[in-house]
């Protein structure tokens, strides 16, 4: 083999392993994000009323959002971590406010969704649509 010949052998098996890798992030991150879907539909059926499953609840979605944003693709990483800091932000102001304090607790999830007011929206928009993307099945990835 010449010289030649053995780096475009070296480029080809750099390219492969770049696309497989990619693949192998793309699945990652499309299955944490179906955990995460998995998880919050399980929030939704908690009970306002019991505060510690509510805060349980809260801080697993916190956790798998963190999760998300790591795994996040570079074009969409900036949303996923705003998403993923909204939810922290969220889990703390129950943490520190009382179930039997409705006013102070209220006031905190205010603020709390004043600060995030357009950019969240924004956020889960471009996250739902590359996950759209990325994530659903179509004939050119199933044939990929």
């Amino acid at each position: 083999m010449t010289g030649m010949q053995r780096g475009v052998a070296s480029l080809v098996v750099a390219v492969l392993v770049t696309a497989c890798s990619a693949t192998d992030q793309r699945t990652e991150f499309c299955e944490a994000v179906a955990q995460l879907d998995r998880i919050d539909a399980i929030s939704m059926e908690v009970s306002l009323s019991d505060d510690p499953s509510v805060r349980a609840a809260l801080a697993q979605t916190t956790a798998q959002a963190a999760g998300v944003a790591r795994m996040a693709p570079i074009e969409i990483r900036a949303d996923a971590e705003l998403i993923a800091t909204f939810l922290a932000a969220l889990t703390q102001a129950f943490k520190s406010t009382k179930f039997n304090e409705p006013l102070e607790r209220s006031a905190a999830i205010g603020a709390i969704q004043q600060q995030f007011e357009g950019a969240l929206a924004t956020s889960v928009s471009n996250i739902a649509n590359h996950t759209a993307k990325a994530c659903s099945p179509s004939p050119a990835r199933i044939n990929s």
